[in-house]
């Protein structure tokens, strides 16, 4: 009998542990997804991870632009995923693969208001 609720003990545990293990970062650090930012350092120390999530801190007429790599690379907000205009955006990490973010704002990608994330 005991081996039964140690058995779902630790069924349960797993199931809860990846929700426990993710990580939620503040994109940009204290400097949020801003111009002037250099987001490959702020990406170069970090691991990320499916079920993770960015949380973007940004003024108007800064946006956050979930887009393809075609769209990433030539910095065109112009059919994007998503693009969230509130100043608080939080974007959750659900497969692996890459995820690019751009700010719509007319001329902010071009400037580096930009990042690719590689998700484990």
């Amino acid at each position: 009998m005991a081996s039964k609720f140690a058995l779902m003990f630790l069924v349960l545990s797993m199931a809860v542990l990846p929700s426990t293990l993710a990580t939620n970062y503040v994109v940009g650090g204290n400097l949020g997804w801003n111009l002037g930012v250099d987001f490959a350092a702020w990406l170069a120390s970090k691991s990320f991870h499916v079920g993770d999530t960015l949380h973007f801190d940004f003024t108007s007429p800064h946006t956050v632009a979930v887009v393809d790599q075609s769209a990433y690379l030539s910095c065109d907000a112009s059919h994007p995923i998503s693009n969230d205009v509130s100043g608080s955006f939080t974007f959750t990490l659900s497969s692996s693969g890459v995820y690019s973010f751009i700010s719509a704002w007319a001329g902010d990608c071009d400037a580096g208001l930009k990042m690719q994330v590689v998700v484990s």
